[in-house]
Order: structure tokens, then sequence, then C-alpha cells
């Protein structure tokens, strides 16, 4: 479908930003306009063509619209966090963030059956909350996004995005508490620092190898655990896992890219050692 290859084209182009963009406002600021088009092209095609059935109108809301929409809403937040961010003492750097934190566990209090829903799996709900017939069933405020367009919402696709968008928030708040005192975004003062200088979805994927390979722990070990390890050994802020497998789930070439690369340039050293 012409939607879903640009969401993940999308996907690569944020990835490929970060790589790139050391400062965090300027990189949300990439994003943001990135997000925008795709949705502005997505809401087009929508008004012109129809969802040949429920089940594709519920994937286009549940998981194609999700990548533009959850980045929205993610880097619209990182950006009000990094401009707000206190430039005096330490101690109001910490409060500061830590007000953040509070109000993003509140969200996720108030919405916990629905979070349960997602996170479970479960999908007897879909056509309620991911086709626009329900839009005004559910009586749902969003805070910031008081209208939306009923012919390109429905009833929980901006919760679902803000889902997202939070968990990958509360990962970053969660890295830049515990390293009050670096720059701007994920940079810290540190001469003999390991930094991951791959993309996110290569983390993603190497952390979900060693959970296959029961390389750690026999196995007996969460995807989660292992990211945060990583994440914390090379300082990095990989976002939420499971929207990252989901990007590599649809690859259209290779699901194992980085592990492929690892594999090509490990030989490569290997060839080179024996000449």
């Amino acid at each position: 479908m012409e939607l879903q290859l640009l969401s993940q084209e999308l996907s690569e182009e944020l990835a490929r930003i970060e790589s790139i963009t050391g400062d965090m406002v300027k990189r949300c600021d990439l994003s943001i306009v990135l997000c925008r088009n795709l949705l502005t092209k997505m809401k087009r095609y929508v008004s012109k063509e129809t969802f040949s059935s429920t089940e594709n109108e519920i994937y286009f809301f549940k998981s194609t619209k999700q990548v533009p929409l959850s980045n929205l809403v993610c880097f619209f937040e990182l950006k009000s966090f990094e401009v707000n961010f206190p430039k005096g003492d330490d101690v109001s750097k910490k409060k500061y963030t830590s007000r953040k934190l509070k109000k993003l566990n509140t969200f996720f209090s108030q919405n916990l059956d629905f979070i349960q829903y997602i996170d479970q799996g479960k999908d007897y709900l879909d056509d309620h909350y991911f086709t626009r017939e329900y839009f005004n069933e559910f009586n749902i405020t969003h805070a910031k996004y008081y209208f939306r367009d009923p012919d390109f919402s429905t009833s929980h696709d901006l919760l679902l995005a803000k889902l997202t968008a939070n968990r990958k928030l509360i990962s970053y708040l969660d890295f830049r508490l515990k390293n009050i005192g670096q720059l701007n975004g994920y940079k810290i003062i540190f001469s003999n620092r390991l930094n991951w200088t791959a993309s996110k979805t290569d983390m993603t994927e190497l952390a979900y190898a060693l959970k296959s390979s029961r390389a750690i722990n026999q196995g007996k070990v969460s995807v989660k655990e292992i990211v945060h390890a990583l994440e914390n050994v090379f300082h990095f802020n990989s976002g939420d896992p499971y929207q990252n497998y989901g990007d590599i789930r649809i690859r259209k070439k290779s699901r194992t890219k980085f592990l492929d690369d690892l594999t090509i340039n490990l030989l490569s050293d290997l060839d080179k050692g024996d000449q």
C-alpha cells in the first residue's frame, strides 16, 4: 500500500535526521515538518479514496497513520521540554524534569484500560476505536487537540499516538534526569564515553537478536530490559522498541539489515587479517 510505504520512508528519514543532527530542538523542528507533510498527504488520500473494508480502515488508523501522528506528538512535546528546560542550577533542572515525568505517569494511570487493551493485543473493540463511524461515541478530551477532523480521525487514534509518544518521552526524560548537566539532547561532556552511532531500529534489532538467541540470562529477560541496558551503556535513547520492531517487520528488503551489516563488516576485517 502506498501510504504504508510512505510511513516506512518517514521512519527512515527521521532516523537519518537523528544521525546527522545533534541539537534536539533542531531535530524536532525538522521532524515536525516531515510528519505534518505526510499527514497532509494521508488526509488528501483518505478524502479521495474509500477503504475497501473495515479491516483496511482499522489498519490505516491503528498502524499506518500512527507513524507520522505519534512522532508528531512526540517531537512537539520534546521541543517544548527542551525549549523550556531551566538554564540554572541542577536542582531546578531535576524538579522540572520530575514534574514532566509525573504528568506523563498521570496519563498512563488515567488510560489504564486502553493501554492494557493495546498491550495485550486485543482487537474486539477495534471497529469502535479505529473507524470513523464511532468518532463521537466516546467522550475523550485530548487537551491541546480539542478539534479534530472527523473525516480523518477516529475516537482513539490520537490516544494511541499519545500512548506511543509518551512512552518515548518517559524513556527520554528518564535518561535526561539521570544525566542532569548534559548539553541539549543526548550529548554529555565526557572524554571516555561510548556513544551509539547507529539508528534506533539498529539497537532494537540487536536487542531482539540477543533475546531470540538466548545470549543473555538464557533468554529469561525482556526485550525492554535489554534495550534499557544498551541505552545505559551507550548513552542513547532508542524510543519505543515495539514500534521499532514494527518498522523492522515491514522492511521490503532484509529484515535483519543491521545484523547482516555486522556480519559483512566482521568477515571483511577477518579476511584482511588473513592477507
